[in-house]
């Protein structure tokens, strides 16, 4: 166990380096007014606020940052972000799992634009899969949000906004083109058409993207039962089509109706002994309105459907088929009682449905919740509290709350405290796959506390985070392999978040220290969880000249651990890419990237090797409106 002393002392660590960014001389804070214009989010707390004033810690990637930092996949983008975490299984398009501060990829929810998504069965979200070029703006909101959201937001919310032309800027069309390619034959291309006016806007998007890939698994090792256990040596490809689109009405003075839809196919080649393909299809889509009742009340509505269909294949021979649906409805009332006190209301309902070649005991769930959320503003203080009551067909009901506290020492200095409880639903195959799942288990749950010392003085920011969440009755497997409510952990955690302008550079960083062990009876009690580093530091450096935009990325992760009993460890390593960017004309972008410029060897999952030193070339036709 990882002594109370240790993570003091980073902490204190920590606050030293806050002090020395404040000595950065302040030549700099007058140009960053226009580079970081306020931003303003709203999976949070469900209702529209600015950034700096959220008491929870939530980062946002941008389309700018998108394209400024050339990512190529979401996943790849997630992992940028502090507390957020990665398990890949071999490259790109392979099954890719994200840690939100040590929480399971099952315990943390995705959104898009509002719409519940992700497999039914497996309880997780295929994030490789959903298109980056159809993503306008993604927010991760770190800390369990199960107060508003209820089940799955245990660990956090990632939530995804397709790309629309009503955001910003000059009416008028809005085409844009972009093409690459790159390393291990990877292609890609993308087009969008979009429009705005004073009543409405909407936008079209296509995107592909191929790859021949890499060897996803090299074997498999014994006794500690992972890998794809076969031998496969070849390159695993991957490919992925993409459409979206949406748009948005507004009717009279101020009611607002929006619609969207993102539909994703392709096929990824993968390694294993029971199937080595599989065509892959997910399909989001939603309606909104947003009526105003009154001067100071807003009525939100919305409904919506996500599929995710994967069916397996050995050679050509068909093995599996899963293919599962969500239905959501949601109602949220809020109303302003002053500049920054909001009332909130809502109710949500949702419905899993699942069509399988396996036959399932039960193929369907519905569940209900309803919450209350307010939000008070007193002088330099800040309060805000919510409660939430949730009913499943399959487990029974489940209350959960959280409270935050926010105090404004000076303008450019906020402390935040906060705690609240979570819990995850039980997936259909943990409840009911044949001969395997246990109809009787319940929700996991957690208890959750969190403290944050936040800075901003024009470009220069500061951000210190300290957190602990208890998560109890743990889904795991039982001496008769069988799935019960057996299991604990307890996780501790800092984060530091740095960045400024200094003479034309803009940096920015980021440290974690994270200690995720296992509270459970047995062999494994006090052993670190599975594919989790306990130190990640990352670093960006970039600046302009002249026509260029030069940039370089650091991202170090120390060892891990692949299995419960701590006996099969994962290296530390760290990487370094280059980025630039030419601007050739005011349309015109030409970008490369370096990635893993030495060529380091690393693996986030036994016998899952990533790639080593790719090359990535794009152009890009964004003409001013």
């Amino acid at each position: 166990m990882r002594p109370l002393g240790d993570l003091l002392y980073n902490l204190r660590r920590s606050a030293g380096l806050i002090v020395l960014l404040g000595s950065v001389s302040p030549l700099c804070v007058a140009e960053s007014a226009d580079r970081y214009p306020e931003q303003v989010v709203v999976t949070a707390t469900r209702f529209a606020e600015p950034l700096e004033q959220t008491l929870s810690s939530v980062s946002v990637i941008t389309r700018a940052d998108i394209q400024a930092k050339q990512y190529l996949t979401l996943d790849e983008a997630l992992a940028t972000v502090p507390g957020v975490s990665l398990s890949n299984n071999g490259g790109i398009g392979k099954g890719t799992f994200f840690f939100i501060r040590g929480a399971e990829a099952d315990q943390n929810l995705v959104l898009v634009n509002g719409v519940r998504v992700g497999s039914t069965t497996l309880g997780t979200t295929a994030i490789q899969d959903i298109p980056l070029e159809q993503i306008e703006r993604i927010e991760v909101v770190r800390g369990p949000r199960s107060a508003i959201y209820g089940a799955d937001a245990l660990g956090g919310v990632v939530q995804i906004f397709t790309r629309g032309a009503g955001a910003s800027g000059a009416a008028g069309l809005r085409p844009e083109v972009s093409v690459g390619t790159g390393s291990h034959g990877t292609h890609r291309a993308s087009a969008n058409l979009g429009s705005r006016s004073d009543r409405g806007f909407w936008q079209l998007g296509a995107s592909t993207l191929e790859s021949e890939g890499t060897n996803a698994c090299q074997g498999f090792g014994f006794p500690v039962f992972v890998g794809c256990f076969t031998d496969e040596p070849d390159a695993d490809a991957y490919r992925n089509r993409a459409g979206s689109f949406r748009g948005g009405l507004t009717l009279g003075e101020a009611t607002a109706v929006e619609a969207f839809a993102m539909l994703t196919r392709g096929r990824v080649e993968y390694d294993g002994s029971f199937g080595n393909v599989a065509d892959f299809s997910q399909a989001n889509v939603g309606v909104s309105l947003s009526q105003p009742l009154g001067a100071r009340t807003t009525l939100h509505a919305q409904i919506g459907r996500a599929t995710d269909d994967t069916e397996n294949f050995d050679g050509d021979v068909s093995m599996s088929r899963f293919d599962t649906s969500r239905d959501s409805a949601s109602v949220l009332v809020d109303t302003k009682l002053g500049d920054r006190t909001v009332l909130s209301a809502g109710l949500d309902h949702l419905r899993d449905r699942v069509t399988s070649s396996t036959s399932y005991v039960e193929r369907d769930r519905a569940a209900y919740g309803a919450f209350v959320q307010s939000q008070w503003t007193f002088g330099a203080q800040e309060l805000q509290a919510s409660i939430r009551r949730d009913d499943n067909e399959q487990f029974g009901g489940k209350t959960t709350g959280a409270v935050s506290w926010g105090l404004e020492i000076t303008p450019a200095l906020r402390l935040t405290l906060s705690g609240g409880t979570g819990f995850k639903a039980p997936s259909f195959n943990e409840l009911y796959f044949p001969g395997f799942g246990n109809p009787e288990l319940g929700p996991e749950t957690s208890t959750s506390f969190e403290s944050s010392l936040r800075w901003r003085e024009g470009a220069r920011r500061a951000t210190l985070t300290a957190y602990q969440n208890r998560i109890e009755d743990l889904i795991g497997i039982d001496a008769d392999f069988n799935p019960v409510n057996i299991d604990s952990t307890r996780i501790r955690g800092i984060e530091l978040e740095l960045g400024t302008q200094f003479r034309g550079w803009d940096l920015g960083g980021s440290a974690e220290w994270l200690d995720p062990r296992n509270r459970s009876n047995g062999a494994n009690n006090g052993n670190l969880l599975p594919r989790r580093a306990r130190t990640v530091l990352r670093a960006d450096v970039s600046r302009d000249v002249g026509a260029l935009r030069l940039g370089a990325r650091l991202h170090y992760a120390g060892e891990r651990f692949d299995n419960l009993a701590n006996t099969q460890r994962l290296g530390g390593y760290a990487t370094v890419d280059l980025l630039a960017e030419w601007r050739i004309q005011s349309a015109w972008r030409l970008l490369a990237r370096a990635e893993n410029l030495f060529d380091r060897d690393f693996a986030t999952a036994a016998y899952f090797p990533q790639a080593g030193r790719e090359f990535h070339v794009t152009l890009r036709w964004v003409p001013t409106p």
